[in-house]
């Protein structure tokens, strides 16, 4: 799938006299076409990226390159957007595909107090780079999203974890005047309301086939490299007894050296897969269950509850109260009203 968002990236430097071959210097790709044949790893892409950024000399280049990403021309992935029945249910596909997308960040999709959010989580990676990301990410949506439901009157609240530009122009022609830099997070909100959107182009029988196709070519994917997938499946599959990475690399048949070179070549860390899938246990256990703290706690495999509240704060920058508490809510609201459609 990366092909297509590359073709854009080469396109809007070649206006800026950029050549193809600048923009692949040092990631062992030869063409941009490559990766239809052959898996591009993370480290490969976010080269790609780093390179873009350097090359292009404007430091809102992401916003570009997401304001011209139309979702026409995004292939199967594209048209399996494009034939969703509701707003809703293409957040759903985003988070779906996500890893395939923008293997180097995490995208989530969270509903509480009436908003949507979507969220996107990069902490291994530099500031340039997850800006650059973040703003690819946001501006696709808001643009594709006028596209999808024929309607560009949507209103939209953006947070980002980097400071102001001295002109906001560009930003608040994409996302609107309700902008927060210097934020702790970067994620992009809506009305809740916004999910039971109709899109335009809606067909199931269509949307069906593709986002079968879509789970073949992510299969694909995930066969040809993606050791940081199969890492997270392992540590899923677990239960409580979360294995050392020596243990997961022998499940792997590899060394332990060698799944550390291989998941750092995917820009990650064992520490890091394992924090995500404890903060992803934790976030289900809160929502689902009414499990005392200190019990999903001793679940994940901390001593005590308060060295879990502790990283639970380091991963999600709130409390586990808070998270239950909201859950709660999301839970009396949809027994209210149980047409919601359920994105995260």
């Amino acid at each position: 799938m990366h092909a297509y968002y590359l073709s854009t990236m080469v396109g809007l430097l070649q206006d800026r006299r950029v050549s193809e071959a600048q923009l692949l210097r040092g990631t062992g790709l030869e063409s941009i076409y490559t990766p239809q044949k052959a898996s591009i790893s993370a480290a490969q892409m976010d080269r790609v990226c780093t390179n873009a950024i350097a090359l292009a000399e404007d430091k809102q280049f992401g916003l570009y390159l997401g304001a011209h990403i139309n979702i026409s021309s995004q292939g199967i992935f594209g048209y399996a957007l494009m034939t969703s029945p509701k707003v809703g249910d293409a957040l759903k596909l985003l988070v779906r595909y996500s890893r395939v997308i923008l293997p180097s960040v995490q995208i989530e999709v969270q509903q509480h107090a009436g908003r949507v959010e979507v969220l996107l989580t990069a902490r291994h990676l530099p500031l340039d780079l997850k800006r650059f990301y973040s703003e690819v990410l946001f501006a696709a949506i808001v643009h594709n999203g006028s596209l999808l439901i024929g309607n560009p009157s949507v209103s939209s609240h953006l947070e980002l974890d980097y400071g102001a530009p001295e002109s906001c122009d560009h930003y608040e022609q994409l996302f609107g005047p309700d902008i927060l830099f210097d934020s702790d997070r970067c994620a992009l909100g809506f009305d809740e309301a916004s999910l039971e959107i109709p899109i335009t182009t809606a067909n199931p029988v269509a949307q069906d086939i593709f986002r079968r196709e879509c789970d073949r070519l992510a299969s694909l994917d995930s066969r040809r490299g993606g050791v940081s997938d199969r890492v997270q499946q392992l540590l899923l599959q677990a239960g409580s007894e979360f294995p050392t990475g020596a243990a997961v690399a022998h499940q792997l048949h590899m060394s332990e050296s060698t799944l550390q070179r291989r998941l750092a070549a995917e820009g990650c860390k064992y520490q890091q897969l394992l924090d995500q899938v404890r903060y992803r246990l934790a976030q289900e256990y809160l929502v689902s269950t009414t499990l005392p703290v200190a019990e999903i706690a001793s679940l994940l495999g901390f001593s005590d509850a308060t060295n879990f509240r502790r990283s639970f704060k380091r991963w999600s920058n709130t409390t586990p109260s808070v998270i239950r508490r909201e859950g709660v809510r999301s839970r009396q609201s949809r027994m209210a009203d149980p047409g919601k459609v359920k994105t995260a």
